[in-house]
């Protein structure tokens, strides 16, 4: 049986190759690409007209219609810088964008207006994009960002770990996380829907997992904002990743195929038959399995993913997108521990799906306001079931579903060149179904080693969750931003949210302020407070959870921002981050360590977390690109016995990052356009390290140690310990000991071969 699967994968490479082969071979050959796209107000999403864009450093250029729509013809394949200048707009520099041969890259532009104009204030251009919202702490990368950054394998979580605020629990796992919080912190949004977690083998109650679902190749834009962040987001206590999808092809039908060890996959878009829209269609499937099962392992994680989107143009002032996303994984975990009960011996059935669909209407009232109304449904399953060898003695079962219905919408109103307002509302649905199960456990009391006990010390008995819930969540907010003296721009919100099921409703005030120095210098400030609602598990996990607060975050950030070129930032961040009403267990909060109270939680919790972030990039416009980040923080928690502080999960304490990129422009060169005319090259191009253009990137990172607790054993005791938890000495289960320092890195060529 292995061989025939070994077989038929050998089989299925050999006819691929020599698919891609003659596919490569007959294609090959020089023809030129096109840029396009549209170019809009940021503020009231108003096409512009008579936008002059530039290809920089050459005199090709073009301007945009009524519409906003402009089209570049005839451009060499390569990569190109781009300028977008318009009187009374902020100009736009976009760096890096690669033109295909016999293709279109589309892009979309927001021109903000720049009050400065006309003023003795310099007006400098920039090739850095920050939402006007967003006073401190955010940053918004584009699709190739993405593609180009090392070590990150097209997972756009793993890319945000290149800022200083951002950390991780572990290699395998992309779970954001930000400034001393936890994990499950963060707001992830996808073209305005919400989305409990994007990945596939997602733990209940995080937003992170080894694989993300998105299709990078969809991506058009990420947003993140680590910290303070504006009241139109809520109900995280951390940060917000806002993923903005792009539309498909609306000329022509076009597809790719990916192919790599974790799986394959395909892309297809283009024109509905309707004339007024387009779709994008992606499929992924993991094929580890029919590798790795021939060497007889087990434990090979299988997955497969699907994600469309349709955009239709309903009339000159209705815009509605279809999104949808459906991911399925399982992995079965057995015989591949070495016996006890310790967490690495438990043999794990595990089985997941998960999806988010929706439609927005985006909907455009005047030149001045703008709408945009959402409505999705999401949804997380889990099947997980713990068991012994032999029999399949179960004594851990999780049988999970949680579903969110959304409803919400957003004004935005641009009442004059200063001064822009936005308000909205959200109604959600949250149905949660638990059926979780967990055996009884027994401590009993040795006396001399391996006699039986003398008397048992202690019992547990089972516990269960089995509940049906259908609960509501409210929100409504405010925002608004206004220019003030032609150098200051303030920011405030205030947000209410209520969560019905515990009765909890909270008032979130966020304010920002920004004073320019010059065109290239900026003082800001921000201040925040963030509630989040408990963890549905959590709060079913025992009837006296019913009640829980929502914890609830106060953030202080201070930055010093300067424009060192148009393609060079720096920005020096500190920030204070106070925590309050943390759930925690009821166990940690007694004396005695073998206290169980069968999964209640209370709001004891207390931590802060502060620190200095630096942050240092260089866009790629030439030849180079870099990235540094360093931060250095203190995070710590308070112990509800005592009233004494100990280091949080996740204080890492020093955090350095450096990313940088060189590219090779071989079609520069005489021998390398000779190269190309021999024919065994044009067959072979495709797997050899050379092309047109060649990127070399490599990413570095340093960790300080992550604070834990060593175990200690008792010999008196014998128990099945089945989480694995770790003791101190007094009972405690603090944080009271450092990993090493942790430095991880990588290397990535990237080819762009454009004949």
């Amino acid at each position: 049986m292995k061989n025939s699967i070994a077989n038929r994968f050998a089989y299925f490479s050999f006819t691929l190759v020599v698919l891609l082969f003659f596919f490569h071979f007959s294609f090959a050959g020089n023809s030129s690409g096109k840029i396009s796209g549209v170019v809009i107000d940021k503020n009231t999403r108003q096409p512009l007209a008579g936008v002059n864009i530039l290809v920089l450093g050459s005199k090709t250029g073009a301007a945009s219609d009524e519409d906003g729509y402009f089209l570049i013809k005839n451009l060499p394949p390569g990569s190109y810088n781009l300028g977008f200048y318009y009187l009374g707009y902020k100009t736009i520099l976009k760096s890096n964008i690669i033109v295909n041969p016999r293709r279109v890259t589309r892009l979309r532009l927001e021109m903000e207006p720049d009050i400065l104009q006309s003023e003795t204030v310099e007006v400098t251009a920039s090739y850095f994009e920050k939402p006007r919202e967003a006073v401190t702490s955010t940053r918004s990368i584009d699709f190739e960002e993405i593609r180009r950054d090392p070590g990150s394998a097209l997972d756009i979580q793993r890319v945000m770990q290149a800022l200083p605020a951002v950390v991780s629990g572990t290699d395998q796992n992309n779970e954001i996380i930000v400034r001393g919080g936890m994990p499950g912190e963060n707001l992830f949004l996808m073209d305005n829907i919400e989305i409990s977690n994007p990945n596939h083998f997602g733990e209940q109650g995080t937003g992170g997992g080894p694989i993300n679902m998105v299709n990078t190749f969809m991506v058009r834009k990420v947003d993140f904002y680590a910290g303070a962040f504006s009241a139109k987001y809520g109900d995280k206590a951390s940060s917000v990743m806002n993923i903005l999808l792009r539309d498909g092809n609306p000329k022509k039908y076009s597809g790719d195929f990916e192919l790599g060890m974790a799986g394959t996959g395909m892309l297809f878009e283009g024109p509905l038959s309707t004339g007024n829209g387009s779709f994008i269609l992606s499929a992924r499937k993991s094929f580890l399995d029919l590798i790795i099962r021939s060497t007889g392992l087990t434990a090979v994680p299988k997955y497969y993913n699907l994600q469309g989107k349709v955009t239709l143009q309903l009339n000159r002032k209705n815009k509605l997108l279809l999104n949808g996303i459906y991911g399925a994984d399982k992995i079965k975990i057995e015989n591949e521990g070495t016996g006890g009960y310790t967490r690495g011996a438990e043999n794990v059935d595990y089985a997941g799906d998960q999806y988010a669909t929706g439609a927005t209407l985006q909907t455009f009232w005047s030149k001045n306001m703008f709408s945009t109304t959402t409505v999705a449904t999401t949804q997380n399953k889990w099947q997980i079931d713990v068991y012994r060898l032999p029999g399949r003695d179960t004594y851990f079962q999780n049988n999970s579903t949680e579903t969110e219905y959304q409803f919400k919408t957003d004004f935005v109103y641009q009442a004059n060149r200063m001064l822009k307002l936005n308000w909205g509302a959200s109604h959600k649905i949250a149905d949660f179904h638990h059926n979780l199960w967990l055996e009884p456990d027994t401590i009993f009391w040795y006396s001399k080693p391996g006699a039986p006990p003398d008397s048992i010390f202690r019992s547990y008995p089972g516990w269960f969750d089995k509940q049906k819930v259908q609960s509501r969540k409210e929100a409504v907010y405010v925002q608004m931003s206004i220019d003030l003296l032609k150098r200051m721009r303030f920011t405030g919100g205030l947000r209410y949210d209520y969560f019905d099921y515990n009765r909890f409703s909270s008032w979130s005030p966020r304010l920002g302020f920004s004073y320019s120095l010059g065109a290239r210098t900026t003082l800001n400030f921000a201040y925040g407070v963030h509630y989040q609602s408990p963890a549905y598990l959590a709060l079913t996990a025992n009837p006296k959870n019913r009640y829980l607060k929502n914890k609830y975050t106060r953030q202080y950030v201070v930055g010093f921002e300067k424009l060192l070129r148009e393609d060079i930032k720096f920005t020096l961040e500190a920030y204070y981050k106070s925590y309050y009403d943390v759930p925690v267990l009821r166990s940690l909060t007694t004396a005695d360590p073998f206290d169980d109270f069968q999964g209640e939680r209370v709001n004891a919790g207390r931590g802060e977390a502060k620190g200095i972030e630096l942050f240092f990039q260089k866009k790629l416009t030439g030849k180079f690109s870099t990235t540094v980040s360093y931060s250095h923080s203190h995070a710590r928690a308070k112990d509800p016995r005592f009233g004494t502080y100990y280091n949080w999960d996740y204080d890492y304490r020093d955090v350095f990052t450096f990313i940088g990129g060189y590219k090779m422009r071989l079609n520069l060169h005489t021998w390398y356009q000779a190269l190309k005319n021999k024919w065994w090259y044009k067959a072979t191009s495709w797997i050899l390290p050379l092309a047109d253009e060649v990127e070399v990137s490599l990413r570095f990172r340093y960790l300080g140690g992550r604070p834990y607790t060593p175990p200690v054993y008792h010999p008196e005791f014998r128990r099945h310990n089945l989480w694995e938890y770790q003791y101190n000495d007094d009972g405690s289960r603090e944080n009271v000991l450092q990993f090493e320092v942790f430095p991880v890195g990588g290397v990535e060529i990237d080819q762009n071969q454009v004949e």
